[in-house]
């Protein structure tokens, strides 16, 4: 189950293409939404708080939708951008009305990649996995890949950005190189999945990295943003990996 097609696309299960055909894309997004608001990522209910409503908002690593529709109703726009050609399917079906789907990998230049995605079960792919880190490949029962458009998110030269989330499973160094221009200009809060899993790197390193660029970083803990320097990486991160408490979201917010 290595490397198939570079016209490949990851399979439905049986259960998928039964509940796709079935329940109808709002009541299937619907009922997502409901789950993910009882027993999804905590900052979730934080971005009331943190998207400007006035301003647009990034989706980058949108998968099937939950934070573009969440953020839909925060503020005037978002661009949603899901490079998986299974995931952006699902993701399509139904967005609301100021929502842009880009079926596109963001990066740190522009042209064509090879997204990989990996297979962690017998016989499926990941569904929320796939990435342009090549990594990936490392998967105990193997990946598949496929030929992309890949684009740095400088070339779209949005203005009036004011939110930016980033989930893009170890790749976003690249993803961050390719949108200086725009987190300098626009000055946005981030929220960005960080996971030392993921990219081989120390998390202080990679959060350090953040800083650098001139924002301040803080977690989500029991309802409320905590500082990073209240983290204890070693506890809160790399031993608590797939646990309670387990610190792998960010959200960095300009200075000044």
């Amino acid at each position: 189950m290595n490397d198939v097609s570079s016209n490949w696309t990851p399979p439905y299960t049986w259960e998928e293409r039964l509940k796709y055909t079935l329940i109808p894309p709002r009541l299937y997004m619907w009922r997502l939404l409901r789950k993910h608001a009882r027993k999804g990522e905590a900052e979730l209910k934080l971005l009331p708080a943190l998207v400007p409503r006035d301003k647009i908002a990034l989706d980058i690593g949108a998968n099937k939708g939950v934070y573009s529709h969440t953020l839909a109703g925060l503020c005037r726009e978002v661009h949603a951008f899901e490079p998986n050609p299974k995931i952006y399917r699902i993701l399509t079906r139904f967005l609301p009305a100021n929502v842009t789907p880009h079926h596109v990998a963001l990066s740190d230049r522009d042209g064509e990649a090879e997204l990989v995605i990996p297979s962690y079960t017998k016989g499926g792919f990941s569904n929320q996995g796939a990435s342009l880190d090549p990594r990936k490949k490392q998967a105990p029962f193997g990946f598949g890949t496929v030929r992309i458009p890949a684009r740095a998110l400088d070339s779209y030269d949005f203005r009036n950005v004011g939110f930016v989330k980033i989930d893009v499973e170890g790749f976003e160094e690249a993803v961050i190189r390719g949108a200086l221009g725009t987190l300098r200009r626009e000055r946005p809060v981030v929220l960005i999945e960080m996971e030392e899993r993921h990219t081989g790197r120390p998390i202080e390193e990679s959060l350090a990295g953040m800083a650098a660029l001139g924002f301040e970083i803080s977690f989500a803990h029991d309802g409320r943003l905590c500082p990073v320097s209240e983290m204890d990486p070693e506890l809160d991160h790399r031993r608590r990996y797939k646990q309670p408490g387990y610190v792998f979201n960010f959200v960095m917010r300009p200075i000044g």
